[in-house]
């Protein structure tokens, strides 16, 4: 029996989320929510409408795949469909961190399941592996480039000999940065991601009085040289240590050596070092963004969604102090 879906967003990553369903046995597209029904789109226009809570209110509608920039409109949709006891599946990173406590009370209280595997690292199944394969794991620390735009405007700085300006076009032209790149270099997004990532691994919701954060907005070519010369990249590196009862979390450009396993993630690659007390270190690495590593994680957190052992996530999540 095939599962409903109800999808919110038509834009690069909507568009890959509806292709790629449309290869995927067992589910099948309900219904679009769009802002403008007038725009062409490469979707059946008997499934599109502009009024996303006609798809949340649609008895017959299981899951609800969120892809939309909107933190606000975004975190109205997930609290409407875990009321409703509902599947929601978000890429939207800054809506998950800033709500997280309130969005896992609803889909503890209604029954409902949230899942967020496209907000941390694109294609990247970090939160997956985090809470699956490294489920009884001790993790001391997570260490990671986990924006890509920021990663590929440094890499092509210092590879190409470019001012910081050149080099954000160039990623705004190539759609790694947003036309607002404030986000991204300014480490705001690197921020977000954090937040999921430390509340992941160490099952608490971090003292965002603890967390360290600067961007690369302003950093100099002659820096980058300046570290090259001394054998170093410099990388923006998001640094989650678990001390004792608390978690500390640093964001900031950071020299990286050969030896690290950062090294070597460039451009608009992301890449994150797990330390686990047995595991040891362990290197994720992937496409950080873009339509269609990010619907692909989405896809992975829909068939993860219909796994029976799915059903325990959300009451584990919701056991985090």
């Amino acid at each position: 029996m095939e599962r409903n879906i109800g999808i919110i967003g038509l834009g690069t990553v909507g568009q890959a989320l509806f292709n790629q369903i449309q290869e995927l046995e067992g589910f099948k597209v309900a219904g679009i929510a769009v802002k403008s029904a007038s725009k062409a789109r490469n979707a059946d226009r008997q499934l599109i409408t502009t009024n996303a809570n006609e798809l949340i209110h649609n008895p017959e509608v299981e899951v609800i795949l969120e892809a939309i920039d909107d933190d606000e409109s975004a975190f109205e949709y997930a609290k409407a469909s875990l009321r409703l006891g509902k599947i929601y599946i978000s890429a939207n990173k800054k809506m998950v961190a800033n709500n997280l406590r309130v969005l896992l009370h609803y889909a503890t209280l209604y029954g409902g399941e949230l899942l967020y595997e496209a907000a941390v690292g694109g294609a990247i199944p970090v939160l997956r592996t985090i809470r699956e394969h490294l489920r009884n794991e001790p993790i001391h620390s997570i260490r990671g480039i986990v924006n890509g735009s920021c990663n590929y405007i440094l890499t092509r700085m210092l590879e190409d000999e470019l001012p910081f300006d050149q080099a954000l076009r160039q990623a705004q032209e190539l759609g790694f940065a947003e036309s607002d790149p404030t986000l991204d270099v300014d480490a705001w997004d690197s921020y977000y991601k954090s937040i999921l990532l430390s509340h992941t691994a160490f099952r608490e919701y971090p003292n965002l009085e603890r967390i360290s954060m600067q961007g690369i907005r302003g950093i100099q070519l002659s820096e980058l040289k300046k570290a090259r010369r001394a054998g170093a990249k410099v990388k923006l590196v998001v640094s989650i240590e678990s001390k004792g009862t608390r978690t500390a979390i640093e964001i900031a450009p950071k020299h990286v050596q050969p030896s690290d396993p950062l090294y070597s993630i460039d451009n608009e690659l992301n890449g994150i070092v797990i330390n686990g007390l047995y595991s040891g270190e362990l290197l994720l690495q992937g496409p950080g963004a873009g339509g269609n590593p990010t619907a692909s994680a989405m896809i992975g957190d829909l068939v993860n969604a219909s796994k029976p052992a799915s059903e325990t996530l959300n009451r584990e999540l919701a056991s985090v102090h």
